[in-house]
C-alpha cells in the first residue's frame, strides 16, 4: 500500500493511487490530462509516499520550465508538505534535505535522501545536471519543455547505483504548450485512456495515467463551472483533458538537437561557415512597426540547400534608420533577391508605400512576397524535411495482379515471380540534399527556430473542421519571415548551381592555362564564358523617376 503521513498528504483519488503504485520497473510514467487533478503534489509527494526521501544518496529532481514557477508555486506549497517531516530547505541549492529514519526527531541535521527543484528554461540548460546521478527525474506540465529536454535529462541522467533506489522518470501535465505533439505520441496516442503498458526502444516501459478534476475529491466543487468560461478548445483540455482539442506543434520535424536513433541528416542547425561570395542570396523582410520587424538572409548551396545565416529584428525604428544597418550587408552581400511583406505595399496617409520607401533606402529593387500562407506554410514543411521519401513505381509498370503473380510463379518460376511483385515496391530516392533548410547555430538565427517550436495549427472553424494554417500569435514574425524567405529562395534553386558552374569552368580555364600557358587560347575561353553565362548583362538599379504622381520605379542599365 502507498505510504502516507496521516495529517500531512495522501493521495485522494483512485488515479492518484494508481500512479504512485507503478512498479519501478517501468521507467517512464505520465500522469496527464485536465486541471485540478493534483499533478503537482503527487510528484511533490511520489518519492516519501515511496519512501525513499529517507535513504542516504537519493536523488529526485523536480522539475518546471521557468524558474518564477518554482518559486512563487512550488517552494511555498513544499513547506507546507515537507517541514512536518523534519526536512530543511537550502535556498541557494533550491534543495530539501531529509532526515534518515534513525534521525527523524532527533533535532541532528538530517542527511537523507534530496529533492532538487531546478528549472530548464533553454535547451542548453540541460547540461547543468550533467554529472548528476537522478533516481526520480520529475518534470512538472511537461508538455511546457522540449522532447530534447526530456529525452536527455532522461535518459542520460537518470540512473542508480544502488538496488535499493529507483531511477526512473514521473511527470505530468495537460494538452497544449510547446511539448503537446511529443508527450501526446509518447504517452496519449498508443492508449488515450491510459492504464496500458507500452514497451519502447530497448525494452523501456511507460504508462499513462489519464486524470482530470472530476477524479480529486478534495477539489473545488465549483472549479468544473469556471472551466466552462474557456474558449472551446481550451476547456475541452482542462476540464476534460482532451488531447485532441490542440492539434500541438506544427513543425515537428524540426530539429534543432540530435535525437538518438535517427539519421545524422536529421538535425536543422549547423556550425556557421564562410560562405562563398558566388552562392545566391536571399532577403525577406516582415515589416512592422510596433510589432517586430524581421528580416531574414539566406543563401542557397550549389546542393540546393538553404541556409538561413543572419537575422535582424527592429522594433519601434522609423524605415530610414533600420534600413540603415540592413543596407550595409546589402552592399556588401549583394543579394539576387529582396522581398517584403505584402502588408508593405499600402498606402498608409504617406507620399509613398512601404514598399517604394525601402526600395529607395536601400537603392535596390524589393518585391512583394508571396501572399499564399497555406502554400509557404506546405514548402516550409518540405524545406526542413529529412526523411526519405519513397515514390510509386512508374505508370508504365500497370497494376498488380495476384494472379498474374501466382501463374508467373507456376510457370515460370521463383525469381521470375520476385521480379514482378519488386516492380511494385516503392522506389527509395535516396536523397543527399535533404533537409533542404538548415540554421547557422547564432544567437541572432536562434530567435527563429525557436518561434518555428511554438507555432500551433489554428482554431477550427465553426464547423469543427480542423484549420492547416499557422495559428497567429504575438512574437510570430520570425514564421512569416522564414515562410517568405523560402518561397523566395525556392525560385532560385538553379541559379546555385548556374553560379558555381560558372565558377568551376573559369577554375579550369585558369588551370589549363597554368598548364600550357596560351594566352591567346585562355582569353578565347574566357570571352566565351562570357558569351555563356551572359556576364555583362543589364544590372538592375534602382532610380527615382520624376513624374507627375511621384512614383518610384526600376530601370535596368549598365553598371560597373
Amino acid at each position: 500500500m502507498p505510504y502516507s503521513k496521516e495529517g500531512i498528504w495522501k493521495p485522494n483519488n483512485p488515479k492518484q493511487v494508481q500512479f504512485l503504485s507503478i512498479p519501478i520497473s517501468i521507467k517512464e510514467a505520465f500522469f496527464g490530462g485536465g486541471a485540478g487533478s493534483g499533478k503537482s503534489e503527487l510528484l511533490l509527494m511520489y518519492a516519501v509516499v515511496n519512501g525513499w526521501h529517507a535513504i542516504q544518496g537519493f536523488k529526485q529532481v523536480f522539475m518546471r520550465r521557468k524558474f518564477p514557477e518554482i518559486r512563487h508555486e512550488i517552494v511555498p506549497r513544499s513547506k507546507q508538505l515537507y517541514t512536518p517531516l523534519g526536512a530543511k530547505f537550502n535556498k541557494s541549492d533550491m534543495a530539501w534535505t531529509f532526515p534518515r529514519e534513525d534521525q527523524y526527531g532527533s533535532g541532528f541535521q538530517p542527511d537523507g535522501g534530496i529533492i532538487f527543484f531546478g528549472h530548464c528554461e533553454n535547451e542548453d540548460d540541460v547540461h547543468g545536471w550533467d554529472g548528476t546521478e537522478i533516481n526520480l527525474f520529475t518534470p512538472d506540465e511537461l508538455t511546457s519543455f522540449t522532447e530534447y529536454q526530456y529525452l536527455y535529462i532522461g535518459f542520460t541522467r537518470v540512473r542508480t547505483g544502488s538496488r535499493d533506489l529507483p531511477a526512473i522518470i514521473r511527470s505530468s501535465g495537460m494538452p497544449g504548450n510547446i511539448g503537446h505533439t511529443f508527450v501526446k505520441k509518447r504517452f496519449v496516442d498508443p492508449a488515450p485512456l491510459g492504464g496500458k503498458i507500452l514497451i519502447g526502444k530497448g525494452n523501456n516501459k511507460r504508462f499513462f495515467v489519464h486524470s482530470t478534476y472530476l477524479d480529486n475529491i478534495d477539489g473545488d466543487p465549483n472549479y468544473g463551472t469556471s472551466l466552462e468560461a474557456l474558449p472551446e478548445a481550451e476547456k475541452r483540455a482542462k476540464k476534460y483533458g482532451d488531447w485532441s482539442s490542440f492539434e500541438g506543434s506544427v513543425f515537428e520535424e524540426l530539429r534543432t538537437r540530435k535525437y538518438p536513433d535517427e539519421p545524422e541528416n536529421a538535425i536543422h542547425v549547423v556550425e556557421p561557415f564562410q560562405i562563398p561570395s558566388h552562392w545566391p542570396k536571399i532577403v525577406a523582410m516582415d515589416w512592422g512597426f510596433s510589432a517586430m520587424c524581421s528580416i531574414g538572409w539566406a543563401a542557397i548551396s550549389p546542393s540546393k540547400r538553404v541556409y538561413v545565416y543572419r537575422h535582424q529584428t527592429f522594433t519601434r525604428m522609423k524605415i530610414e534608420e533600420w534600413t540603415a544597418e540592413v543596407k550595409h550587408y546589402v552592399d556588401t552581400d549583394h543579394p539576387i533577391d529582396i522581398v517584403i511583406c505584402h502588408s508593405a505595399n499600402q498606402h498608409r496617409g504617406e507620399p509613398h508605400t512601404i514598399l517604394e520607401q525601402v526600395s529607395e533606402a536601400l537603392a535596390q529593387p524589393v518585391r512583394i512576397a508571396e501572399k499564399d500562407r497555406i502554400g509557404g506554410k506546405l514548402l516550409l514543411h518540405e524545406y526542413l524535411r529529412w526523411k526519405q521519401k519513397d515514390t510509386a513505381p512508374p505508370e508504365s509498370v500497370g497494376t498488380y495482379s495476384d494472379e498474374l503473380a501466382q501463374w508467373i510463379r507456376r510457370n515460370k518460376g521463383e525469381a521470375q515471380y520476385l521480379k514482378y511483385v519488386q516492380s511494385f515496391q516503392l522506389i527509395r530516392n535516396d536523397e543527399v540534399n535533404i533537409p533542404k533548410l538548415q540554421f547557422f547555430n547564432e544567437p541572432d538565427v536562434q530567435q527563429v527556430w525557436e518561434v518555428l517550436k511554438a507555432c500551433n495549427y489554428a482554431k477550427s472553424d465553426k464547423t469543427g473542421k480542423k484549420k492547416e494554417d499557422v495559428a497567429e500569435f504575438e512574437g510570430d514574425d520570425p514564421y512569416d519571415m522564414l515562410r517568405m524567405l523560402v518561397y523566395a529562395a525556392d525560385r532560385h534553386f538553379d541559379d546555385a548551381g548556374l553560379s558555381q558552374k560558372k565558377v568551376d569552368d573559369k577554375e579550369n580555364a585558369l588551370s589549363l592555362f597554368k598548364e600550357t600557358g596560351d594566352l591567346t587560347a585562355f582569353y578565347r575561353n574566357m570571352r566565351q564564358l562570357e558569351s555563356n553565362y551572359n556576364v555583362d548583362k543589364p544590372i538592375k538599379r534602382f532610380h527615382r523617376r520624376i513624374a507627375n504622381r511621384g512614383s518610384l520605379s526600376f530601370d535596368s542599365r549598365v553598371g560597373n
